[in-house]
């Protein structure tokens, strides 16, 4: 990186910024942390990042990142001048701490940059590319302050690739983001965006969000050859969504060749890596016997323990188990019904027809024929399931908080007889038809 920091901060700040591997994020804080104890100035810039966005999966601390963004500004950080202009405005301590002006830090840092700092190079286009720079330039009119914004993207677009060319990760990020996407002075040009990444491969570890985000690039384009190349990248640096993506493909059989074991294999190694659609993935291998011999006991563990991670279809899955008290399961409409609830608030219709059950007929809970009426509604709106056309059925049967409609409870009857539901054959045998084709009780 060169002589522009102390060797502990520069170790520091590869682990950050230069690699990909999360799980090296901690030590890198700590040697920033460390750096910081030291006074060396800089180092609360980037211990301030830490604590301001997340930089090395620290949790945000908006007062921790003021409080060293002042350590630093005291100690004459101009990077900490223009990180704290970023996260927090120069203004009240912060401001009384500056030993000279915005202007004057801008400039220093720009120096460094132009010396090739990849980190100073980064935070001048940060502040090009966020309008930081506008406090400066002074923009007199509406229209200038848009010439600006448009010169000054493509200004931060230039630092980002110089720092990019270094390998810095996040300068990276940016590069490919405003081409792919659009924005910030950038126009959106996805095939510039794909030449870039192929060439910043060679100077750049990129990390596996990125990868992925490329290969949902590739998928668009029809160019599944690179897309499986950017998530195998992705897979390399451990990041899980793309080792869930590769045993989706090999799953699936369409862009690559069909390998259940191979894609249980890539949903083993997601759900080791704390993948919630990994552990999902496995326990529908199990379920439905797919690279693995069946197993629907062993499936629900794995169900169980996505779902506690927030996945909707296998807290779907677990509300089954428990609703139906099989594999080993014993049945629980309590906890259906909370497994079902959660599912149902992440909009998955799936589990609307234990939902509605249960207010049907106050099974778990009190009757509410309303609410049982809408997650019957929502379900059979979007499944065919001959239980639910039975309640439906019955809903109007008996007129359960709607009016009785004869008409409409033998439709549903009927719907649940051609879905297979036997019980309906009985629910619509109490009903004949009129001389005038009209239904009527028997």
């Amino acid at each position: 990186m060169g002589n522009f920091y102390s060797d502990e901060l520069e170790r520091g700040i590869m682990l950050l910024y230069f690699q990909p591997d999360a799980s090296k994020y901690p030590e890198g804080v700590e040697l920033i942390k460390k750096a910081a104890e030291k006074e060396e100035p800089d180092a609360f810039y980037f211990l301030a990042r830490c604590y301001a966005w997340g930089d090395g999966g620290v949790k945000d601390s908006d007062a921790k990142a003021k409080k060293y963004s002042k350590r630093g500004i005291e100690l004459g950080s101009d990077l900490c001048v223009l990180g704290a202009d970023r996260f927090d405005g120069l203004h009240g301590e912060l401001k009384a701490a500056m030993k000279h002006s915005l202007a004057d830090s801008f400039e220093a840092v720009e120096r460094k940059a132009r010396s090739g700092d990849p980190m100073a190079q980064y935070a001048v286009g940060l502040f090009y590319y966020w309008q930081d720079i506008s406090a400066l330039q002074k923009p007199a009119s509406r229209e200038e302050y848009d010439r600006n914004e448009i010169r000054n993207g493509q200004e931060s677009h230039k630092w980002f690739r110089m720092a990019a060319k270094c390998g810095c990760i996040p300068a990276f990020q940016n590069v490919y983001r405003s081409l792919a996407f659009g924005g910030n002075g950038i126009a959106q040009d996805l095939t510039a965006a794909l030449a870039f990444v192929e060439e910043a491969k060679d100077y750049v570890k990129i990390d596996g969000s990125s990868c992925r985000s490329i290969a949902e690039q590739y998928e668009k384009l029809g160019n599944h050859a690179l897309r499986v190349d950017w998530l195998n990248r992705g897979a390399a640096v451990k990041y899980s969504p793309c080792v869930n993506d590769l045993g989706r493909l090999y799953q699936n059989g369409k862009v690559v060749p069909r390998d259940d074991a191979r894609a249980f294999a890539y949903f083993k190694e997601a759900a080791e890596l704390g993948n919630e659609y990994g552990l999902y993935n496995i326990g529908w291998s199990l379920y439905n016997g797919r690279g693995v011999p069946e197993n629907r006991a062993e499936a629900f563990s794995y169900f169980e323990k996505a779902a506690e991670a927030g996945h909707s279809n296998a807290q779907y899955f677990v509300s089954t188990y428990y609703f139906e008290g099989s594999y080993g399961v014993q049945q629980d409409y309590q906890k259906c019904r909370k497994w079902a609830e959660k599912s149902a608030r992440q909009n998955n219709n799936r589990p609307k027809y234990y939902l509605g059950y249960f207010y049907l007929y106050g099974v778990g809970t009190m009757t509410n024929y309303q609410l049982a009426l809408r997650y019957l509604t929502e379900f059979t709106n979007e499944y065919e399931d001959g239980d639910a056309y039975r309640c439906m059925g019955e809903i109007y049967d008996k007129g359960l908080g709607v009016p009785e409609d004869i008409e409409k409870a033998v439709s549903w009857y009927q719907k649940a007889v051609n879905a297979g539901c036997e019980g309906a054959k009985d629910s619509l045998g109490h009903f004949k038809k009129t001389l005038f084709g009209k239904w009527k009780r028997k």
